[in-house]
């Protein structure tokens, strides 16, 4: 099997802190854009069923009077 050259494709080595300076490339950032993600999608959710809780209730009492 022959080796491939990627530097004829125009592909170039990076040192490590290219790597780390690049989107993506620390483990501390993608870890807390996960944590800012779960965090945001669960407060979402929540607040979507309390609105829906508030209006079952307000729909309830209406439906009463």
């Amino acid at each position: 099997m022959n080796k491939l050259e990627l530097s004829n494709f125009g592909v170039e080595e990076m040192s490590q802190n290219e790597m780390v300076k690049t989107e993506g490339g620390g483990l501390l950032g993608g870890l807390l854009t996960s944590l800012l993600t779960a965090v945001s999608t669960v407060a979402d959710d929540t607040l979507q069923y309390a609105g829906k809780q508030v209006k079952t209730v307000w729909t309830l009492l209406g439906s009463l009077l």
